[in-house]
């Protein structure tokens, strides 16, 4: 039997299928023109001639180059989700431990992923709505850190959630300027001091709210 109902559910699997290709396709290419040209020299056009596609196309994924940066950000979401599940899931908490992670996890994300940090903040400056966006994105890696608010509950839950989200938001905005933008740090001077800031932080972000 080959009624219409159970033919359809194959075909919409196939335009599923045709649909995640193509906005993989353009986020690549998205990736390979902000790689080359920088996010504000590039253009759509750029981006649909690198995809050898159509403005049509791009359009049908992306509202216009700001949201295709958010897009290419959100593809590695999960590694930056990573870096703070493992500072949460150190065995012992340590000053020492704190700065191997920074040093051999932290640091390297915004290395390994400087195009995608570069595009989705000059994003942000030109569209308020990706910056909303990023915020999200903050809140969503701060929790990755739950078992250090696990003390802030009940009312004083939001103020756990927002002193550990700006020590997230400090190591972005230093990681952004300095490992992404150029700006010049002694690496293991800067490693001491942010070891000393996020191992003092944790310890008090797991010791709970003052009574």
């Amino acid at each position: 039997m080959t009624s219409g109902s159970m033919v359809a559910p194959a075909r919409n699997a196939f335009r599923e299928q045709q649909w995640r290709e193509a906005h993989e396709r353009y986020l690549v290419c998205a990736r390979t023109v902000f790689a080359n040209l920088g996010y504000h020299a590039a253009t759509v056009a750029d981006v649909v001639a690198e995809a050898n596609g159509s403005r049509a196309t791009f359009y049908a994924h992306f509202r216009d180059k700001a949201d295709v940066a958010a897009c290419l950000f959100e593809r590695v979401l999960p590694a930056a989700a990573g870096i703070y599940r493992r500072v949460a899931e150190l065995p012992v908490l340590s000053r020492d431990a704190v700065r191997s992670w920074l040093d051999e996890h932290a640091l390297g994300f915004w290395l390994r992923y400087a195009v995608e940090v570069d595009a989705v903040n000059h994003a942000m400056a030109a569209d308020p709505s990706v910056a909303t966006r990023h915020y999200q994105w903050v809140l969503e890696a701060t929790r990755e850190l739950r078992p250090y608010l696990a003390a802030w509950t009940g009312p004083r839950a939001d103020a756990g959630l927002t002193r550990a989200s700006l020590l997230v938001l400090q190591l972005e905005r230093l990681c952004y300027h300095w490992l992404v933008r150029g700006v010049a740090h002694d690496r293991e001077q800067m490693l001491d001091i942010l070891a000393d800031l996020w191992f003092r932080e944790l310890v008090l972000l797991r010791e709970g709210p003052e009574r």
